[in-house]
C-alpha cells in the first residue's frame, strides 16, 4: 500500500469514490469512543446520519484496530457498509473531500474493502490515508487522461 499525504478535494473526491465503488464491495468508518463526550448521544446521531443507508448496512464492530490505526487501551465502533450505488451516492454527497471525514461532523477514516482485503484507508486527522497501488495508478492515469 502506498501512503498519500494529500487530501483529495471537489470533483476529484467524487472521481476516487467512484473508482472504489468499481473496485470494492465494502466501505467503513470508525467512531471513536475514546472521542465521544456522551456515547449514546453520539450514537444517535450517527444513527440519523445513516438512515438514508441503513438497509445497506452490515454490521457494527468493536474494534482496538484498523488499518490506520491501533489504540493501547480504548476501543471503538466500525460501521460495515456494502458499497453500492445508494452507498456511493451518500458518500460523495455527504463529503467534499476524503479528509472530511472527520468528528464530530462525520464519522472517520473511511476505509474500502474488496472481497476483505483493505484498497484505501484514510485518517483523516493525521492527514494522510493508504492505497493499493493500482488503485492509485488508475486514479492518477484518469486524472492526466483529462
Amino acid at each position: 500500500m502506498l501512503t498519500i499525504m494529500e487530501n483529495v478535494k471537489g470533483k476529484r473526491y467524487k472521481e476516487l469514490i467512484d473508482l472504489l465503488s468499481r473496485n470494492c464491495n465494502i466501505f467503513a468508518f470508525v467512531e471513536n469512543r475514546q472521542m465521544m463526550e456522551i456515547e449514546d448521544e453520539r450514537l444517535a446521531y450517527i444513527d440519523i446520519l445513516i438512515a438514508p443507508i441503513k438497509e445497506h448496512f452490515i454490521e457494527r464492530k468493536i474494534q482496538q484496530e484498523w488499518e490506520t490505526t491501533k489504540l493501547l487501551e480504548d476501543t471503538a465502533y466500525v460501521f460495515y457498509f456494502n458499497l453500492n450505488n445508494v452507498t456511493r451516492q451518500f458518500l460523495k454527497e455527504r463529503s467534499k473531500s476524503l479528509f472530511d471525514w472527520i468528528s464530530p461532523e462525520l464519522p472517520e477514516d473511511l476505509m474500502f474493502y474488496k472481497d476483505g482485503k483493505c484498497l484505501l484507508a484514510s485518517c483523516s486527522h493525521e492527514g494522510f490515508f493508504l492505497v493499493e497501488e493500482n488503485i492509485w495508478n488508475s486514479f492518477l492515469l484518469k486524472k492526466r487522461g483529462r
